[in-house]
């Protein structure tokens, strides 16, 4: 899973990507011509993960990761602009996220606001959203005129009159002001739209950027912008700070704000909750490993997630519940328990399944 984090210039959305990650990209009150995402990958904590590497004693621990891409802020001038992430090579950046992360500004610096306005995170929640609907706006608008154009050469097939009809709906949506995941869309359409990539489908989640004194006393605000979208609230400055401390120091800085986790363990399971992912796992002497899936795929699915060969060749899933397993103390009781279950390809994988893929190509 990747989350491309982006937002106006200077809403802190690198403040942000280093809290989140440990790293130390560079932060600045001024424009940069950079265009390339810092990018860094984080490990999932999860607490099954360490009790099943207790258990089994691998080799190796891998937990699930989460890749973070902070992207440079998007322009003001809409798409086709030169600036920010939603210019053109910036557009085909973002395309490769699965999920955005909109960071909002809830700070005061003079310097920012002189430049960029005063504090108003529903009026930037607005702009970001203005760019990305104008973004998928040139995608849609130009593929009804070519499939139209087709149309009237007689190139008409069921296939592409079916297309025609979708497209117009995304662009009708758009024009509205919404977004093509407010659409409904059968499994049919959907497929169809995904190869377009539109941003307006992916699915978001905001992070208020506070500054320390305000954090926790945004209530109202946060409550706005809820009618959208998911909100977790972060004091950026104060989360990427704690990220360079040893933990015990962390813990003590941390009880002192009333924040129980760190950034990047609130967020990451605040994503995978609202963003439908889940973990299963991989058990033996060699590895204990997390694995990142979508909530309701198959088992076939969570095979390739593994390998492509162990979905083309899927014969099986032997399969347990993590739960089951620390009840039991042990695969063998586990099976004595009558919890060991083989399933087929179209089983629905749940969060905590520990699986064991036979295949055969």
């Amino acid at each position: 899973m990747n989350i491309g984090i982006i937002g106006l210039p200077k809403s802190g959305k690198t403040t942000i990507f280093n809290a989140l990650t440990g790293q130390e990209a560079e932060v600045a009150e001024y424009a940069s011509s950079k265009v390339e995402p810092n990018v860094a990958v984080v490990d999932v904590g999860d607490t099954r993960v360490d009790q099943l590497s207790e258990m089994y004693q691998p080799k190796k621990t891998i937990y699930a990761t989460i890749e973070f891409l902070d992207f440079v802020g998007g322009g003001s001038k809409g798409p086709g602009s030169e600036e920010g992430i939603f210019s053109g090579e910036g557009i085909s950046l973002i395309k490769s996220s699965d999920a955005l992360l909109l960071v909002l500004r809830n700070f005061s610096n003079s310097t920012l606001e002189q430049a960029h306005g005063a504090v108003d995170p529903t009026r930037d929640l607005e702009n970001v959203e203005s760019e990305l609907i104008l973004a998928d706006q040139v995608i849609a608008e130009r593929r009804v005129e070519r499939l139209e154009a087709d149309h009237k050469r007689g190139k008409k097939t069921s296939q592409s009159q079916a297309e025609l009809k979708l497209m117009q709906r995304v662009v009708a949506k758009l024009e509205e002001g919404g977004g093509v995941r407010e659409l409904e869309l059968t499994v049919d359409d959907a497929t169809l739209l995904k190869g377009f990539r539109f941003l307006t489908a992916k699915p978001a989640l905001i992070v208020l950027n506070s500054d320390e004194s305000s954090y926790g006393k945004n209530a109202e605000v946060v409550k706005r912008l809820e009618q959208r979208y998911p909100v977790i609230e972060f004091a950026g400055n104060f989360e990427m700070e704690l990220s360079r401390l040893e933990p015990e120091e962390a813990e003590a800085f941390m009880a002192d704000m009333g924040i129980t986790e760190s950034a990047r363990t609130r967020l990451t399971s605040f994503a995978y909750k609202l963003l439908g992912y889940i973990s299963f796992f991989t058990v033996g002497e060699d590895e204990v490993r997390a694995w990142t899936i979508r909530d309701g795929e198959n088992a076939q699915q969570a095979a390739g997630t593994i390998h492509t060969d162990l979905a083309k060749g899927f014969i099986r899933a032997e399969c347990f519940g993590y739960d089951d397993l620390i009840e039991a103390g042990s695969e063998k009781a586990v099976k004595s328990k009558g919890h060991f279950r083989l399933e087929g390809k179209e089983y629905r994988v749940k969060d905590g399944d520990i699986l064991n893929i036979r295949f055969n190509v």
